[in-house]
């Protein structure tokens, strides 16, 4: 991928789609087009204060570690979602840590080419912010899931979440992916491992998904929204409440 292919994508999708076409040309200029290979760490937590990484092509799982437990995978980000906006405004370490969890492209803005931005312009703070509020609302759904108590929506109200469609589809075309292994998946939608399986098993053999290793190709998001929106309990759940 060349950098006109990835500015028209950063345009196209997610927060600097949201923004002034002028303050779009002042980040564009300022990225470097980087390339990580399946498994490599973008940053990780603790590290310290960088710039934005925006994704162009491929999948990235966004790991965390804010109380006891961790650090373990949290959201995945696909094309058009951008990271790392929190370092510069608080010039802390790295509240979070980025994996590619498959060869992936990205723009990189470094933490220089932010603050010069801002020198020029410090009302671009604000558009800065934006993408904080994206990661803010994409955090409150994620909670607002995780207190669903019937397992099974719970479950696929996450799968659709990390699947980037738990709303709507996704703009851009292509196969709805996401680079992931049952036990992760499991912890998080708060399931038992066994559970998990099942559960994915039975959404394959209705159609709603495709299993292969470390990846799950869901086909048909509508249907699992119809779920969701269905009062009665699904039928799969009715036996399995002691697994989860």
């Amino acid at each position: 991928m060349d950098k006109p292919a990835a500015f028209e994508i950063a345009v196209r999708e997610g927060w600097l789609s949201q923004t002034p076409a002028s303050f779009q040309r002042a980040v564009l200029d300022r990225c470097l087009l980087e390339r990580f290979e399946t498994g490599t760490p973008i940053y990780s937590i603790g590290d310290e204060p960088g710039g934005m990484y925006g994704i162009v092509s491929g999948s990235l799982a966004i790991s965390v570690a804010p109380r006891e437990m961790g650090p373990y995978t949290a959201h995945f980000a696909t094309p058009g979602f951008w990271v790392g906006e929190a370092a510069a405004f608080t010039r802390q370490p790295r509240r979070v840590g980025v994996t590619a969890t498959r060869d992936s492209v990205l723009l990189h803005l470094p933490l220089r080419a932010i603050h010069e931005i801002v020198r020029q312009d410090p009302s671009a703070w604000r558009l800065f912010g934006l993408s904080t509020i994206e990661h803010l609302d994409s955090a409150i759904g994620a909670a607002d899931d995780l207190m669903i108590r019937d397992h099974v929506k719970r479950f696929v109200a996450v799968l659709l979440r990390i699947g980037d469609c738990r709303l709507e589809n996704p703009r851009r075309r292509g196969p709805i992916e996401i680079d992931i292994n049952h036990e992760d998946l499991a912890n998080m939608s708060n399931v038992a491992r066994t559970t998990a399986g099942t559960i994915l098993r039975k959404l394959e053999s209705e159609g709603h998904l495709a299993l292969s290793y470390r990846r799950i190709t869901i086909l048909a998001p509508d249907g699992l929204r119809r779920m969701l929106r269905d009062r009665d309990v699904l039928p799969s759940s009715r036996n399995q409440g002691a697994a989860a």
